[in-house]
């Protein structure tokens, strides 16, 4: 079951191009460390809350994702 939601996740993302946020025609801040997942541990575990960008690869994949939105 682990490898189904792996796969399954990343062919849904495979249709968006995922970059850092512009803002001002600067790239927004993010954060380098993440955060403990239960406060108590020193090691990151999961990433800080941060911007980015998030587009459709293409024409085509922008038509399989609206293809989705109204399924």
């Amino acid at each position: 079951a682990p490898s189904s939601v792996w796969i399954s996740t990343a062919r849904s993302l495979a249709v968006f191009d995922i970059s850092e946020a512009i803002e001002n025609g600067v790239c927004a801040p993010y954060p380098v460390h993440g955060a403990p997942l239960d406060g108590r541990t020193p090691t990151p575990t999961r990433p800080k809350p941060f911007q980015c960008s998030i587009k459709p690869r293409s024409a085509k994949a922008d038509v399989l994702i609206q293809q989705d939105v109204d399924y």
